[in-house]
């Protein structure tokens, strides 16, 4: 039973179809949201634009989101009056860029790891005529780490994001459609659609975003201010569960029998395999490969870690990679609150000592 008295027990939380939503979906089957006395219900969205205006419009209690959207919400939504907060990470890397099985044919890199690919990549542009369209690539949100790594990519093999490549944004879950459909040439979006799209022969990843920008902040809780305010202690309540949930989730033990949960259609919709590779760190870059071992491609929050911890220094260096986007306001960093996040930490050790006593 919850030692807390939360002010609305009812909660709605929304997601989209990834693999790192995986922190909502254990605490709500193994029951830790009901632990902390909260009775949720999850409801999947489609993209980060729908997710982030039902937020702001209250049509939901609080939503896993990408960890620069709430820095950032003055410039997708100059107007709003709303600000979003979070007070936990849920996770860090996760993401991987991929290219169509076409593009990369032609390319015949030297290597297969993300310079070598890279490199290939920038011949290929280099070598085509003037009049040639450009390579389209498709991220999942103007400011999203997403966005920021595959433009570090690009930029790092000297290939010019903004001149030399289009870029569009894309619903996650609709990137391997469009590349199968030779729409775009390339995308870079969460997992499970890079291994989705190598297993089905569509794509080959050029490489997982954790070996370009290792444990990048990648997804966080976010409420409304208006909503933390009026409700602190469901706030609590609603971080201490999923902080437990990305807890067993970092047990690697435990990932096998994630991937199960997650695959099922009232979730991700998926088959076993293509959810499981990511979260045991198998990287397939393309169909019939042997997968290659990809050290910590899903880091999840862990009290015994920092990487759940949402500090103004964490929110200062994605606001300093977005602002190479568009000019950004840098106040937003106080959106990102340790405070919350060291009270949610003094809250469970609080409890686990209480339950050990009884």
């Amino acid at each position: 039973m919850s030692s807390l008295q939360v002010e609305k027990p009812k909660l709605k939380l929304l997601y989209l179809r990834l693999t790192d939503s995986a922190p909502l979906i254990i605490a709500h089957e193994l029951g830790l949201f009901e632990q902390h006395g909260l009775q949720v219900t999850l409801k999947r969205e489609t993209s980060w634009a729908t997710l982030r205006d039902k937020l702001i419009g209250g049509a939901a209690d609080a939503a896993a989101m990408l960890a620069p959207m709430p820095l950032t919400l003055k410039q997708t939504l100059p107007n709003c009056e709303e600000e979003l907060l979070s007070g936990l990470i849920l996770s860090c890397n996760g993401n991987g860029i991929t290219l169509s099985s076409d593009l990369y044919g032609k390319l015949n890199p030297q290597s297969d790891d993300a310079d070598g690919v890279g490199k290939a990549l920038k011949q290929f542009i280099d070598g085509q005529a003037s009049d040639t369209a450009p390579l389209t690539f498709a991220s999942v949100y103007p400011f999203a780490s997403h966005t920021l790594q595959l433009r570090h990519w690009l930029s790092s093999a000297g290939i010019n994001p903004d001149t030399d490549v289009r870029l569009q944004v894309l619903p996650p879950e609709q990137m391997v459609d469009h590349l199968r459909r030779g729409d775009i040439d390339g995308f870079c979006v969460g997992e499970p659609w890079n291994t989705f799209a190598a297993l089905e022969g569509i794509g080959v990843i050029a490489t997982p975003n954790n070996a370009l920008m290792p444990a990048m902040p990648e997804k966080v809780l976010a409420v409304t201010r208006s909503w933390h305010e009026a409700n602190p202690a469901t706030h609590m309540a609603l971080r201490a569960a999923l902080l437990e949930a990305c807890g067993w989730l970092s047990d690697r033990t435990n990932r096998r029998d994630a991937a199960g949960i997650l695959a099922r259609p009232e979730y991700l919709n998926l088959a076993d395999d293509v959810v499981a590779a990511s979260l045991n760190d198998q990287l397939y870059r393309k169909q019939d490969m042997t997968p290659e071992q990809n050290t910590g491609w899903h880091l999840f929050a862990h009290p015994q870690t920092d990487h759940g911890r949402p500090s103004p220094q964490k929110a200062r260096e994605l606001l300093a990679l977005c602002n190479e986007i568009a000019p950004v306001d840098t106040d937003t960093v106080e959106l990102f609150h340790s405070d919350l996040y060291q009270q949610t930490l003094d809250y469970l050790r609080l409890r686990e000592m209480h339950t050990s006593k009884s």
